[in-house]
């Protein structure tokens, strides 16, 4: 699945593509995985210019001005194509939706059938891992009210912050060497506070690291950089071995250097 690090590359390479562009049509493959009928989508945006590509959290969201967003999100094996061929639109399969725009079309297929397109999407609460309001006193205020949960479940949790998936949530553990295992209040407040300040750090530095591998990437995953959650690796960098084990339901990679709180 794209985490946030994906995503943020995948939309500046995607509006590089489509930047001022108006849409010509939109055209709706699969209605169940779209919020809105295809005439509606077309009444409300043919001719519109897109404005804007953002990401909040695990959605990409097309803007085309005075609250007309598309937001997509791509769930475990969600695709996305920019194509200028009608014989290459056609070979696409388990087509969901396509915008299609002057020369060009963007399209979002998934064979697991679980990616969704939202027109006019609400938002919940919870900050962007990116957000100006995911602060290190929200992160500290709000570990204080879950603290019986998991270390990894309280990352992972999309109403707690948005955009960090299964992947990220172990490099991000690994960074601050605090153990997947570990229970959000039993770990000191000043390892918290690094734990913090260890997401955007590794955030930052997975999209620069996708960047200078796959620098026109728009869709899939790179993860070859990984220092931790890498199936490629038998240990890490530090020299400690691997361990896979399944904690709260998710393929969990971590070492024995990381520190057990709980």
């Amino acid at each position: 699945m794209p985490e946030l690090p994906d995503l943020e590359v995948f939309k500046e390479n995607i509006y590089n593509r489509l930047t001022s562009k108006n849409l010509v049509s939109v055209s709706v493959y699969n209605p169940l995985k779209v919020s809105r009928p295809q005439d509606v989508l077309n009444h409300e945006l043919q001719g519109k210019n897109l404005a804007a590509i953002n990401r909040f959290g695990k959605e990409l969201l097309f803007d085309f001005a005075d609250g007309r967003i598309i937001a997509a999100h791509l769930m475990l094996s969600g695709r996305i194509a920019i194509v200028n061929d009608v014989n290459a639109a056609a070979n696409i399969k388990f087509k969901i939706i396509s915008l299609n725009f002057e020369n060009e079309s963007i399209i979002f297929s998934d064979i697991g059938g679980l990616c969704t397109i939202k027109y006019k999407p609400l938002f919940g609460s919870a900050p962007d891992a990116f957000g100006t309001d995911f602060t290190q006193e929200y992160f500290l205020s709000i570990a204080r009210k879950r603290a019986t949960m998991n270390i990894k479940a309280f990352l992972i949790d999309q109403k707690v912050v948005k955009g960090i998936g299964n992947a990220y949530v172990d490099e991000i553990l690994w960074h601050a060497r605090i153990s997947p295992h570990s229970i959000v209040g039993k770990i000191p407040e000043d390892v918290m506070a690094a734990l913090y300040n260890a997401i955007g750090t590794v955030l930052k530095e997975a999209v620069a690291s996708i960047k200078s591998i796959t620098p026109d990437i728009i869709s899939g995953e790179e993860r070859s950089f990984l220092r931790v959650h890498n199936k490629l690796k038998k240990q890490t960098e530090t020299g400690f071995p691997i361990i896979v084990e399944r904690i709260v339901s998710k393929i969990t990679y971590f070492t024995k250097e990381q520190v057990l709180y709980g």
